[in-house]
């Protein structure tokens, strides 16, 4: 752990002038109507293509974000979920925003400061004051949203962060077995001819890719494992409401059922912030296995066994009448259902 602190911190140095991870506004400088994604659409149409179904786009609009915000409407929130500072005025004035406050994490938010155009590199050609940053292309501009600690507040304004990361994605790169890959983040996220798709948990293939269930019958004994074979970083990561489920069960018989979450749990520390008390993530390269034997799942020895393994976007994977989120709150990454499975090897 140790040492990748001056990593992560030589990262924050380096991108406080970029993004104050949701203390203020970015200001790129320029009116919004010269820097709106359709705007840039007209020359960098696959980017646009791809950016527009991404969920960089729907950062603002997403429901299951929007009913977090309408509980709680912190300004940290509208500073990453529509970062630009004409977009926080426009929310300012009506708090559900409008059509700049729909382009969530748009184009200029990464790449536009002042008269400049932020990029990794510079074609010949372009018109364009393109200024070079190399580090667009590695964890540390990624840090500049999917790594911060729990908030400090002062009444309803954030005011600097606890040591406790609310959001670990980039540490948790850095400590894993992908830290050295070529591309880092954008080797997985970078997708599509225009690299600018920048699926993840919300993506089916990425999570089939992702994650492993593996199954198999020791005399009666189901011998489970789930492995993170593909993610470079911990599953589930990013928002501490995110959870993976493993459940297994007999139709006839749902109480028998049995659960096992995926996740991270906090308690409130003394000083402020939260205290991490339980960390069950998968992280990259590593996994869980555990053994279920079929007579708890009750029914009939012949009965089919379903077996599940479910992503779970929110802290509660069905909806709430009052807070309808409009947006699927889970996706199916494996479902198994088997009279019989195969022996394991001894």
């Amino acid at each position: 752990m140790a040492p990748l602190q001056p990593a992560i911190a030589g990262a924050l140095v380096w991108l406080a002038p970029l993004f104050s991870k949701g203390l203020e506004p970015v200001a790129p400088g320029r009116p919004m109507a010269e820097v709106s994604a359709a705007m840039c659409g007209r020359c960098h149409g696959a980017m646009h293509k791809e950016w527009v179904a991404s969920r960089h786009a729907q950062a603002w609009t997403n429901g299951i974000f929007q009913r977090e915000y309408q509980q709680r409407p912190l300004d940290w929130c509208v500073h990453c979920h529509a970062p630009l500072d004409e977009q926080a005025a426009e929310i300012a004035r009506t708090r559900r925003g409008g059509p700049l406050a729909a382009e969530g994490v748009t184009c200029a938010a990464c790449h536009v400061r002042g008269p400049r155009i932020l990029a990794a590199t510079k074609r010949p050609r372009s018109p364009h004051d393109v200024e070079v940053v190399a580090e667009m292309t590695g964890p540390a501009f990624c840090a500049g949203c999917h790594q911060f600690g729990f908030p400090k507040l002062e009444g309803a304004r954030v005011v600097g962060f606890h040591d406790v990361p609310m959001q670990d994605t980039v540490a948790q790169f850095l400590r894993g077995p992908q830290r050295a890959r070529p591309g880092a983040c954008r080797a997985c996220h970078a997708a599509g001819p225009g690299l600018h798709a920048y699926p993840g948990a919300h993506d089916p293939a990425m999570l089939a890719r992702a994650l492993r269930l593996s199954v198999c019958d020791r005399a009666g004994t189901l011998e489970l494992a789930v492995d993170n074979i593909a993610g470079g970083h911990h599953v589930p990561t990013g928002d501490v409401h995110r959870h993976v489920l493993l459940r297994a069960w007999r139709s006839s018989t749902p109480e028998g059922v049995f659960e096992l979450s995926f996740g991270r749990k906090f308690a409130p520390a003394p000083e402020g912030g939260k205290r991490l008390i339980e960390d069950t993530t998968l992280p990259a390269g590593g996994g869980w296995s555990g053994r279920l034997p079929l007579a708890t799942l009750g029914g009939e020895p012949d009965e089919p066994v379903n077996i599940e393994l479910r992503y779970v976007y929110a802290i509660d994977e069905h909806e709430v009448p009052r807070h309808p989120v409009g947006e699927p709150l889970w996706a199916v990454v494996t479902h198994l259902r088997e009279r019989t499975f195969r022996p394991c090897e001894k």
